[in-house]
This record gives structure tokens, sequence and C-alpha cells, in this order.
């Protein structure tokens, strides 16, 4: 029989995340009314969490495009309270580690995220098999780059992974990349369940 693996995705997975919090603190300190992000802070935003520039140089571009004095700490205190815990992605991530499988995270994410919650909740990854995060690969999805980075990291197939991930794009490229996978969204999560039961072999409760 072959092995398999949970691959789970970090934001809106196991922790969700209120990107107002960020914009709303960004208006308070810098003295300007709320605005979304421009396409340059997504930019931005995407580059971080590729690796492809630093924490400190994503801060220094917030704090010369609007009028910020942050330092990456204020950045990651700011974060912590943008992360709460998913109740539901939290259970099965631990329950999956508690009964000895495989779990990696997948994500797309930038040092700063992962600090923020590791100061939320101390040891949070504990027991992970492996975290595959966007900042370290180097791409993030849907790019089907990080995809094939995992499966040859792992020297397996798709059809041996069961990846949950929030957003549809995200899961379209994992099932092009042959992977399982499902989009964990609240009106999903019953069928999740009987997902994971039926890949994996056992109930989960």
């Amino acid at each position: 029989m072959q092995k398999k693996y949970f691959i789970f995705d970090i934001g809106n997975v196991l922790v969700d995340f209120d990107f107002q919090v960020l914009l709303q603190q960004i208006a308070v300190d810098s003295g300007t009314p709320v605005e979304p992000p421009t396409e340059r802070d997504l930019e931005m935003h995407h580059a971080v969490e590729e690796g492809v520039i630093s924490d400190q140089a994503f801060v220094d571009y917030l704090n010369e495009a609007k009028g910020l004095s942050w330092t990456v700490d204020t950045l990651i205190g700011v974060w912590q309270k943008m992360f709460t815990i998913n109740e539901t992605g939290r259970k099965l991530f631990l329950d999956s580690i508690a009964r000895g499988l495989p779990v990696y995270t997948l994500s797309n994410i930038a040092e700063h995220h992962i600090e923020a919650i590791e100061r939320n909740w101390p040891g949070f990854f504990d027991g992970a098999t492996g975290l595959f995060l966007s900042y370290q690969v180097g791409s993030r999805k849907p790019n089907a780059a990080i995809y094939r980075h995992l499966l040859d990291d792992l020297g397996v197939k798709g059809e041996q992974c069961l990846f949950l991930d929030d957003l549809a794009k995200n899961v379209d490229a994992a099932r092009a990349a042959g992977i399982h996978a499902l989009q964990f969204i609240r009106e999903n999560y019953a069928a999740i369940h009987e997902e994971v039961d039926a890949f994996f072999g056992y109930r989960y409760v």
C-alpha cells in the first residue's frame, strides 16, 4: 500500500486572518484614511512571500509608501492581532499528527507571518513532519513550480497526497499536478471530513 501524506495550507486553514486589521493599523499610524492595497503593495507582498525580498525590505517599502516608521517587529505584532485559530483545520492537523500521518504545510507565507503565529501559539507547528513555505521555496501557489517542489522533495506521486487550501485557484493547480485537493471553506467542512476519512481509511471524530 502506498504511503499517504496530508498537506495543509496555513492561512484560512490552520489560522484565519483579517487583512482589514493591517489596513486599519496603517491608516492609524500614518494618519490617513483606510485604503485598499495598491497593485504595487500586492507585488511587494508577493515578493516577500516568495523570498525575493526580505522582511526588512518589505517594511522599508511600507514605511516609504505609507508614511510609516515601522520595524519588522511592528509588522509581526500587527500580524499577531490579525491571526486567529481555525478550529476545524487545526483539529484535523493535530489529529493527523496524533495518528502518525506524514503531515506537511504548503503555504504562501512570509517569515514575519510564521514568527507572528509562533509568538501567538508557541510550538504551533510541533509534530508536523515538515513545512513547505513559499518564502523558502521561492515560489507561490498557484505556480506549478511549488507543487513540483513538494512532490520532488518528498519523492512521491500526487495521488499519494491530500491537500487542503481555501482558494479555488490553488486547489485547481494542485489537481493539475495530480494531487488530491479540496477547497477548505466553511460550506465544505462536512464533505472534507468525509473525503479525509475515505482517503486515509479511518474516521476522524
